[in-house]
């Protein structure tokens, strides 16, 4: 590995291909092409390369540093200018905790590009499902009263390379959320769905609560939010399970048949399969089935320790790392239940005698796919009506009831 100042001597050598104040825009510089390539070569650790550009361009812990994949911004955050705000009178002034629009909008594209984007609001939602419930398993008040300053404080942690500007993370954070709203709380709904799809018990409650139950929050009674989509359609939480299971375990079934169709046209090219016969074949997809029919019986078997381990367990953190436990345990479940579908399918596919078996297996994997494909058209409707009515539910709040 080189060290820091082989990449400080080659960015001195090579610094008129540095792009100072690129497109004519103060404060952003743009390292990319040759110059790129030549520092990647030398190493790939982002930290090192960091501290190379900081010691050859003179830089400060003020200046954002983004190692992207095929270019380098460099971002000077000295002169983005924060005004006092009044933190009793909340004004629009005050949105992006005292920085201009101007200014964070800029930052914004500078610090995002479409493929991190995407993987960044991703993750961002993920962490937000999983800590609420699934660490947490918080309740709906709590989730209510929470939401936004839990989304608001992963978004601040997850901006390591803003270093320690505590103030225009707090900015910036909010901005992110602002223009990334409707595809955070996506992201949460459908892993919320999903969840219900496979039966967690807890998240099948907890829905419930969008059904416009009262509740009562000290002496102030409450009407809960309503689970109602963009056409003002009201969805009973308990009439879902049923169409939200149905859906993910239709697309689980068509991605299981169209691997296995595809798997199947190859095999009609050659008589041999893998280099062995159809009846070699079948023998050694059997040992695999009962490998993976054995795994599933294990993990019931833990499964069910754990559950009656809960029941008994009052230590709250304990009871954390139990449900994140049956979390995992559950989705190596579905994994395992998905890959044994595939292999009874390739089972059923499998022809000891003639290649001709095989084409009418090819016939009859399309037939399924076809009928499976059919089953997702006509509850595609559905599934986004249902998905928008519980985004909406989950950026609503309850509302108070006159006494």
């Amino acid at each position: 590995m080189p060290n820091t100042n082989e990449i400080i001597n080659l960015i001195h050598e090579k610094k008129d291909l540095i792009d100072f104040d690129y497109n004519d825009i103060k404060d952003l510089i743009l390292i990319q092409n040759t110059l790129f390539q030549d520092i990647i070569t030398l190493t790939q650790d982002k930290e090192e390369i960091k501290k190379a550009l900081r010691s050859a361009l003179k830089l400060d812990k003020k200046e954002l540093i983004l190692i992207k994949k095929e270019k380098i911004v460099i971002k000077i955050l000295v002169n983005i200018k924060r005004n006092i705000i009044d933190e009793k009178n909340p004004s629009i002034a005050n949105r992006y905790n005292g920085y201009s629009m101007d200014e964070i909008e800029n930052l914004y594209n500078d610090y995002f590009d479409e493929e991190y984007l995407e993987e960044f609001i991703a993750d961002l939602s993920y962490q937000v499902f999983n800590y609420l419930f699934v660490r947490k398993r918080v309740n709906n008040n709590f989730y209510e009263k929470n939401i936004y300053p839990t989304i608001q404080k992963i978004i601040v942690d997850s901006l390591d390379d803003i270093n320690d500007d505590i103030t225009l993370k707090k900015g910036f954070a909010g901005y992110i959320l602002r223009v990334n709203f409707l595809e955070v709380f996506t992201y949460i709904s459908e892993d919320i769905l999903e969840s219900i799809a496979y039966r967690d018990e807890y998240l099948m409650n907890w829905i419930k609560y969008y059904h416009g139950q009262v509740v009562v929050d000290g002496n102030q009674r409450y009407e809960a939010p309503y689970m109602i989509n963009a056409e003002g359609q009201k969805y009973n939480p308990s009439a879902i399970f049923g169409p939200i299971s149905m859906w993910y375990k239709t697309h689980e079934k068509a991605t299981a048949l169209r691997k296995r169709l595809e798997e199947t046209n190859k095999k009609l090219s050659v008589l041999t399969i893998d280099d062995l016969s159809p009846k070699e074949y079948k023998k050694e997809v059997i040992m695999e089935r009962q490998e993976f029919e054995k795994n599933i019986s294990e993990i019931n078997e833990h499964l069910e320790e754990l559950m009656n381990e809960r029941h008994d367990v009052k230590d709250n953190n304990i009871k954390l790392e139990i449900n994140s436990e049956i979390k995992d345990l559950r989705h190596s479940l579905r994994e395992y239940k998905t890959e044994l579908e595939e292999i009874n399918i390739e089972l059923s596919s499998i022809d000891t005698n003639t290649s001709r078996s095989l084409e009418e297996n090819i016939i009859r994997l399309d037939k399924a796919l076809k009928h499976e494909e059919t089953i997702i058209k006509q509850n595609t409707k559905l599934y986004f009506s249902i998905k928008s009515a519980l985004i909406k539910a989950l950026t609503s709040k309850k509302i108070p009831i006159d006494k």
